[in-house]
């Protein structure tokens, strides 16, 4: 026997009927669903325009250099965080990629000064020509530029540093008292070591034996030796490079070769005596760049009990750059596939590991309070 769905009232609905019904509500879900999505990827793409907050345009000197940078200002008493790029030519913005970023500190209160690197759009000058002291002292310059603004006087400044800046942010408080935190993101102990960390990663990648991973970064070793010693120049190292016979696209240009000179002694582990200030320290557990376990470690360390308020985060699931591993896990921003680029410009800040914009905003907060006794 057939039976008829019949409503409360007892109103008989033919079965046909009845699915019919059935079709159109799925159809209205679906559409609603769709526009939801929609709204959400627009709001989601605003993300990489500018906040909707007062921008200055400002300008300091250092090193026979001007610099240029973009002070994102929410209100005239809020915390500023100083961005500190990592390597790379790179503008105030990232080329966009800090937008997302920016929009979560100003959304939680925390203004953001960034600057162009030297010789990146509009400063002048060669980032490559610089030491890392040279870059916590150039980072000292900018403080400097801003305390010295208008009502800038009781004003918490502090610095978020990425990747490279891991070496310059600790050398910071030995030059000036005025900065209340330092954020580290993606940071590496020492260069050689994260030299190491970045090639084993990248050869096993590629598939390589864990033998043939070893001899390369023994080799390597080797070659360090002799290329970067104190009596080495650019020309030995093209005449090594050459014997090993390394292709020319993988051999680093002249400016390229002082600079690593310059700076591949570099180990934290001999700048954080003696460091007070309050630490945020957050590392991708997924990082490819950087032995994000090994940083957590030194620092907690090092700095456990210097301040009440350190923090050394290894998070899961995260970046070097603490986006979501399962889309965003390459080495290098070259190596993005098109349906990252395109998942990153529709997700927006939604692109981080979950909690790690939450915890950087509200330690930032907390620590730039008056009451938080640095």
């Amino acid at each position: 026997m057939a039976y008829n769905v019949s409503s409360s009232v007892g109103i008989a609905i033919k079965p046909h009927k009845w699915r019919k019904i059935g079709y159109y509500g799925m159809a209205t879900a679906l559409c609603i669903l769709l526009l939801l999505i929609v709204t959400i990827s627009i709001s989601n793409i605003r993300d990489f325009d500018p906040p909707d907050v007062t921008r200055h345009e400002i300008s300091f000197p250092h090193g026979g250099h001007t610099l240029q940078g973009t002070l994102y200002e929410v209100s005239k008493n809020s915390p500023i965080a100083f961005l500190v790029h990592g390597d790379g030519a790179q503008d105030r913005t990232s080329d966009s990629g800090y937008l997302p970023l920016i929009h979560a500190l100003t959304d939680a209160g925390i203004s953001v000064f960034s600057w162009d690197k030297p010789g990146v759009a509009a400063s002048t000058g060669n980032w490559l020509n610089q030491s890392m002291q040279d870059r916590a002292t150039e980072t000292v310059a900018a403080l400097t530029a801003l305390r010295a603004l208008p009502g800038m006087d009781r004003r918490a400044l502090g610095l978020i540093g990425f990747s490279q800046a891991g070496w310059v942010l600790p050398k910071v408080p030995r030059i000036t008292d005025d900065i209340s935190f330092l954020v580290l993101i993606g940071a590496a102990v020492s260069w050689k070591e994260q030299s190491d960390f970045y090639t084993t990663r990248r050869l096993e990648s590629e598939g390589q034996c864990a033998q043939t991973i070893a001899d390369y970064v023994q080799s390597q070793h080797e070659s360090n030796t002799i290329c970067l010693s104190p009596s080495a120049n650019y020309a030995d190292y093209v005449a090594h490079e050459r014997k090993a016979r390394t292709v020319d696209s993988a051999r680093m240009s002249e400016e390229r070769f002082g600079f690593v000179k310059r700076n591949c002694n570099e180990d934290v582990r001999l700048l954080l005596p003696g460091l007070t200030l309050p630490v945020l320290v957050i590392s991708g557990a997924e990082d490819r760049n950087v032995d994000g376990s090994q940083t957590v470690s030194v620092y907690n360390t090092a700095l456990a009990g210097a301040n009440p308020h350190n923090r050394f985060e290894l998070v899961p699931r995260a970046t070097h750059s603490l986006l979501d591993s399962r889309h965003y896990n390459y080495q290098l921003p070259t190596q993005w596939s098109v349906s990252a680029k395109t998942r990153f410009l529709l997700s927006g800040r939604a692109a981080y590991a979950p909690q790690v914009l939450y915890t950087l905003t509200n330690w930032i907060t907390t620590v730039s309070e008056p009451s938080a006794g640095r």
